[in-house]
C-alpha cells in the first residue's frame, strides 16, 4: 500500500511539473501522451474533415484533427461579420438598403431596395436567420463597400493570429480565397462571445424583423438547432455551401464549464449538428472528471453496474485512472486495486469537490496528491 502511494503521488508531482505558471501563457494541449495500458474513451468518431474541441475553463484543447486545414466555411464568415459591426459600429445606427444588398441571394430575410433598418436588426438577421443580405447591408455600412470590409475583415484575423483565414465576403457564399481553418474560427468565435450584445443574439432562437414595405411580416429563425434541445447550449453559428458543406462554431455551458466545438466539413442530415453534440458529450461526460478538478467545481460521476472484469474500488485509482488514461500522468500509476466480480450494486452518486487553490490546475490535482498520501 505504502509503495503504491509512493508512486501515485509521485506520478502526479511529476505531471506538475509541465504545469508552472508560465505554461498557462498558452492553451493546454489536451490529451498529452496517453499511458498505455489505460482505459480510454477517446475522442468520437465525427463526420467533419476538420474539427476541434476546447474547454474555455480552463484554457485546454481537449481534441481536435486537422485543426489548421484551410477550408472553406460558409455562413460562420457571419461571426466576423458581426463582430466588426460590434466593435466598429452603433447598433442604432440606421442603414439604407442598397440594390447590392436586397440581391445578395441564397438565405436571406428580405431586405428591399431603399427601406431603412437599424444595424442592430441586421445583426439579429445575419447571426440568427443567417441572412446574406443583411451581412451585406452591415458590410456596406461598416466598410463604406463590401470590398472596404472585407479589407477589414482581414485586417481584423490578422490581429487576432488567424494566419490560416482569407475572406472574401461578409456572408460566406463560395468564392476564390474564401477559407478558415477550425483552429482560427475558435479564436474568432471567443473574441466574438467576450461581447454581451454578441452572446445575447447568438443565444436567440427566433429575430422579428421589422415589417416590410410591403406590410408582410418578416420573421427569422434561428439555424442553430442545439439552442432547443441541447442542454447548456448557448451559441453560435452555422453555415452550409454545397463546397464547404456542413459548418458549425458551437458553444455550451454546464456546471460552470464553457466549451467550444468548431466542425467544418460534416456530412449526412443535420450532420454538423450531430458531430457537435458528440464532441460536447466528450468533454462533458467522458472528461468530466478533468474538468471539474481543473475548475474546482462539484463532480458527479454516476456508477453503473460493472461488466464482465474487476471492479476499481477506490476512488483515488478512479482519479488516477482517469488522468492517466488521458494523458495527464506523466508515468504510469500502479497496480490498480481490484474486487472479485460483485453481484451489480444499483447505480449510485458520488459527489467530489475539490478547493482549487488559487484556481488553477496545479491546486486541483495537489487535491490527489494529499488524498492518496492520507491513504
Amino acid at each position: 500500500m505504502a509503495r503504491r502511494t509512493a508512486l501515485s503521488a509521485l506520478a502526479l508531482s511529476l505531471a506538475l511539473m509541465p504545469l508552472a505558471p508560465a505554461a498557462f501563457a498558452r492553451p493546454l494541449h489536451y490529451p498529452a501522451p496517453v499511458i498505455e495500458g489505460l482505459p480510454d474513451p477517446g475522442p468520437p468518431e465525427v463526420s467533419a474533415k476538420a474539427w476541434i474541441l476546447y474547454d474555455d475553463s480552463t484554457d485546454a484543447i481537449l481534441g481536435e484533427s486537422s485543426a489548421d486545414e484551410r477550408r472553406s466555411v460558409a455562413s460562420i464568415t457571419k461571426i466576423m461579420t458581426g463582430l466588426l459591426a460590434i466593435e466598429r459600429g452603433d447598433l442604432a445606427d440606421v442603414v439604407t438598403i442598397s440594390q447590392r444588398a436586397a440581391d445578395t441571394g441564397e438565405r436571406e430575410i428580405g431586405l428591399f431596395v431603399g427601406e431603412q433598418v437599424t444595424l442592430g436588426a441586421l445583426l439579429k438577421a445575419a447571426l440568427i436567420h443567417s441572412g446574406n443580405d443583411a451581412a451585406t447591408a452591415i458590410a456596406e455600412h461598416i466598410g463604406g463597400s463590401v470590398e472596404g470590409f472585407v479589407d477589414l475583415m482581414n485586417q481584423r484575423a490578422q490581429e487576432l493570429g488567424m494566419f490560416n483565414t482569407s475572406f472574401a465576403n461578409p456572408h460566406g457564399l463560395d468564392a476564390p480565397g474564401h477559407y478558415s481553418s477550425a483552429r482560427d474560427m475558435l479564436k474568432l468565435a471567443r473574441v466574438a462571445m467576450e461581447h454581451a450584445s454578441f452572446r445575447d443574439v447568438v443565444r436567440s432562437r427566433i429575430v422579428v424583423f421589422p415589417q416590410a414595405p410591403d406590410g408582410s411580416k418578416r420573421i427569422g429563425t434561428a439555424t442553430n438547432l442545439l439552442l432547443a434541445d441541447f442542454e447548456g447550449a448557448s451559441g453560435i453559428k452555422t453555415g452550409f455551401t454545397f463546397q464547404a458543406l456542413l459548418t458549425f462554431v458551437a458553444s455550451a455551458e454546464r456546471d460552470g464549464r464553457g466549451l467550444y466545438a468548431v466542425v467544418l466539413g460534416s456530412e449526412g442530415e443535420r450532420g454538423h449538428l450531430a458531430d457537435a453534440r458528440l464532441l460536447f458529450d466528450y468533454g462533458f461526460e467522458d472528461l468530466g472528471m478533468y474538468g471539474m478538478l481543473a475548475t474546482g467545481n462539484e463532480y458527479t460521476a454516476r456508477l453503473q453496474p460493472p461488466g464482465p472484469g474487476p471492479l476499481v474500488t477506490a476512488a483515488s485509482v478512479e482519479a488516477l485512472l482517469h488522468l492517466g488514461a488521458s494523458g495527464l500522468l506523466s508515468r504510469p500509476p500502479a497496480s490498480r486495486a481490484t474486487a472479485p466480480e460483485p453481484v451489480p450494486p444499483p447505480v449510485e452518486e458520488v459527489r467530489r469537490r475539490v478547493d482549487p487553490g488559487k484556481g488553477t490546475l496545479q491546486g486541483a490535482l495537489q487535491y490527489w496528491i494529499d488524498l492518496i498520501r492520507e491513504g
